[in-house]
């Protein structure tokens, strides 16, 4: 490769549904003049996102294999890679990284890839596409220490290929908001206003929160709370779960469930408090964008949490799943 010639990458994404890895990639897209390399996009299924990712007027390809054994997506993936001149693959998931590996066979394209997750509660295809693309790329990155070496030690890697890579936040994104619109048309003078971020899935436990703004009413405290997230059809339980429990313990005036929301700069402005709770995130873009907009944030003791809030300096850190412990620190 000359030494004068813009690196060439290719990151491939599944859908372009609304998640945390979907906003932080849409970051990289709109902010695309901002790195000294070149790149291109490819994703597999359409989403929320996708006319946000086609309006950054990027190369922007979709191919879309009927399932994981759709031979022909590879050799479409290997065509438009070679069209594009593609040095560097970078997969958001294991299985975007093992079709990588084979459209890439006989080249001298190198494929890498970002773990987003843990393994946990994982079927068993998806731990054999796991352990087959990560004992086979040219290197792997994780989004926190914490998850490096847990993945380090479960699948005994040599730890040269694997390096740490924390998410991107956009101060500019965050600095950019001109005119706030209220997300509590009602307010009332003297309510708190309190949120919080993240789709109802296996890594967050709101119902945790849930049960903290039930203390929080108890003690005569006046607070409006918002959870900005979808209801997952696989795993809808835990949003129905969280509905319910509000319901029944007449929360319902309080707290509210708007689902996603597409303004998260905006709604972190108007909050008094940003508060999480978290099962085995990774990362957490969301409280480390609160951090960054200067909200206080309340955030549970899970050891990723632990290391980006700088062991607590810049959040307050109370007791996993106690929510006495969290109305405690409030």
């Amino acid at each position: 490769m000359s030494i004068n010639k813009k690196l060439r990458i290719a990151y491939l994404l599944g859908s372009l549904n609304r998640g945390g890895t979907e906003t932080l990639m849409l970051d990289v897209f709109k902010y695309q003049k901002n790195v000294d390399y070149n790149f291109i996009g490819v994703y597999r299924k359409d989403g929320t996102y996708e006319e946000e990712f086609l309006a950054t007027n990027h190369n922007i390809f979709k191919i879309g294999p009927s399932s994981i054994f759709d031979i022909s997506y590879i050799f479409k993936l290997r065509r438009l890679l070679k069209k594009e001149k593609i040095d560097i693959v970078h997969a958001q998931q294991c299985i975007d990284a093992v079709f990588a590996l084979f459209a890439t066979l006989g080249s001298k394209i190198k494929v890498i890839q970002t773990f987003h997750g843990f393994d946990y509660n994982c079927k068993l295809i998806h731990r054999i596409l796991i352990r087959y693309s990560i004992t086979r790329t040219n290197a792997n990155c994780f989004v926190s220490e914490t998850q490096r070496q847990y993945y380090i030690d479960k699948y005994r890697l040599k730890n040269s290929k694997q390096n740490v890579v924390y998410n991107g936040v956009s101060f500019h994104k965050l600095d950019r908001v001109e005119q706030v619109y209220s997300i509590i048309p009602n307010k009332i003078d003297g309510e708190y206003i309190l949120g919080s971020v993240g789709n109802f899935v296996a890594v967050r436990e709101q119902i945790v929160i849930c049960r903290f703004l039930k203390l929080l009413k108890e003690q005569n405290i006046p607070f409006q709370f918002v959870f900005a997230g979808m209801r997952c059809e696989s795993e809808s339980w835990r949003y129905d779960e969280c509905v319910d429990y509000c319901r029944k313990n007449n929360l319902l005036d309080n707290v509210h469930f708007p689902g996603s929301i597409k303004d998260i700069p905006n709604m972190l402005k108007q909050l008094d408090a940003f508060i999480y709770a978290s099962n085995h995130d990774t990362f957490g873009i969301a409280v480390v964008e609160a951090i960054a907009s200067g909200v206080p944030v309340f955030v549970n003791d899970w050891q990723t949490m632990r290391e980006i809030t700088n062991n607590g300096v810049w959040a307050t850190i109370y007791k996993t799943g106690n929510e006495q412990d969290l109305l405690e620190q409030f």
